[in-house]
């Protein structure tokens, strides 16, 4: 599979859409926001600061994360409320092999993916809750 432009999320409003969203996932080198985003296709951006290393180090780096969302789009959730946009921000770190972030990011998006699906059961047992019930 290969990584599209139209896969990309970029600008500062969309980035603050999703971080506002309220669900993230920490991890020891990433932490990851989601938010579904009611489209056909995963969207990522990345957010690597300069604390992180000199710019060849944060750009292996993003090389290194792109590389590891393309090789893990399969095992990505499908189902309802899928698909996701997805912010990536990257810790202070030395850079590491690509199958730990692959691994980082896997697990971040698992446990995001339960998130979304327990805040949208809330809202629809409650609704149900909330509404008349005819007999």
């Amino acid at each position: 599979m290969t990584f599209r432009r139209e896969q990309r999320l970029r600008g500062r409003g969309v980035f603050k859409e999703v971080m506002d969203g309220r669900a993230r996932a920490d991890g020891p080198v990433i932490a990851v926001h989601a938010r579904p985003n009611g489209g056909a296709a995963h969207r990522i951006g990345i957010s690597i600061g300069r604390r992180v290393g000199a710019a060849a180090v944060r750009n292996r780096i993003k090389r290194l994360l792109r590389e590891a969302y393309r090789l893990s789009q399969h095992e990505l959730p499908r189902d309802e409320p899928a698909p996701y946009d997805f912010i990536i921000v990257v810790r202070a770190h030395e850079p590491l092999p690509l199958e730990h972030y692959r691994v980082a990011f896997t697990d971040a998006v698992r446990h995001l993916h339960s998130t979304w699906q327990k805040r949208i059961n809330r809202r629809t047992t409650a609704a149900d809750r909330a509404s008349p019930r005819e007999d």
